[in-house]
């Protein structure tokens, strides 16, 4: 027998009956400047929402550098069962706040998913009806052991894992996933949300100046990842970017100079 899929997991096209009025310009003050969300250049997102398409009863977590757990804009969407220190083993993903605010980067990911909507404050996530949790894993030594916890926390309860990290974006690293990690994945795929799967969606790559090519990246080339690329304001290609042939999709996201940027969280203590 196939897991049934709760509500809000049906493919869009089963879900058009499930329009709900919602008010499709928040009041959080950044959302003027979320063109990726907002105008001519987005992604369809109001026209999901309107469909009641918002995340709603979907779990994703973030592996990364930690997640700000008190952040205003994040707290009400925060979900303390997706999220863990497995560098210092404990329930509290909290970043080091560090002079050089490099522990930012976890807590940033998360706002754009899941920052909580029409809440007079920072910003919109895409995704503001689901719940968010962080991986703390980034903060330490990475290694199968870490990658392996990480990949596999919770899986009967995390709908989708998101990372945005792998191996050095120097044109010249190929790496990928070890024998603990890919066994994480293949486990979570074969096993996870109930038997569905877990959805692990990986960013493709910042190596793009270097020549780099996620192709070479054993995370965004497995065959149990979703690797996303990136366009500009202008759907050109970043500077940064990687091309492959492992990528599934493009978001819209940060470019050169004159164009507009992406809006986020930002950790409370720097």
């Amino acid at each position: 027998m196939k897991p049934k899929l709760p509500p809000q997991k049906c493919a869009l096209s089963q879900c058009k009956n499930s329009t709900v009025n919602q008010n499709l310009y928040p009041n959080d003050p950044e959302w003027k400047n979320m063109w990726y969300l907002s105008d001519q250049f987005s992604h369809n997102v109001k026209e999901a929402w309107s469909l009641g398409v918002t995340g709603k009863d979907v779990v994703v977590t973030i592996l990364d550098d930690g997640l700000e757990i008190t952040h205003p804009d994040i707290k009400q969407n925060y979900d303390p069962r997706a999220s863990y220190d497995v560098n210092d083993n404990d329930n509290d993903p909290t970043p080091r706040y560090l002079a050089s605010a490099d522990n930012k980067h976890g807590t940033r990911c998360a706002g754009e998913v899941a920052a909580v909507y029409n809440n007079s404050m920072c910003i919109v996530g895409v995704a503001h009806g689901a719940r968010i949790g962080g991986i703390k894993m980034l903060d330490g030594d990475v290694t199968d052991v870490i990658e392996a916890a990480s990949l596999s926390h919770n899986k009967q309860h995390v709908d989708i894992y998101s990372a945005s990290w792998g191996p050095d974006d120097d044109g010249k690293s190929l790496d990928g996933p070890a024998k603990l990690a890919s066994l994480a994945f293949k486990q979570g795929v074969e096993q996870g949300r109930g038997g569905l799967g877990s959805i692990f969606v990986w960013a493709s790559g910042n190596g793009g100046v270097n020549m780099d090519s996620c192709n070479c990246d054993g995370y965004t080339n497995s065959i149990y990842t979703l690797s996303i690329s990136s366009a500009t304001e202008r759907g050109l290609v970043p500077w940064y970017s990687e091309a492959c042939s492992s990528t599934m999709a493009a978001t819209y996201s940060s470019g050169a100079p004159d164009e507009r940027q992406i809006v986020s969280s930002i950790v409370q203590k720097l």
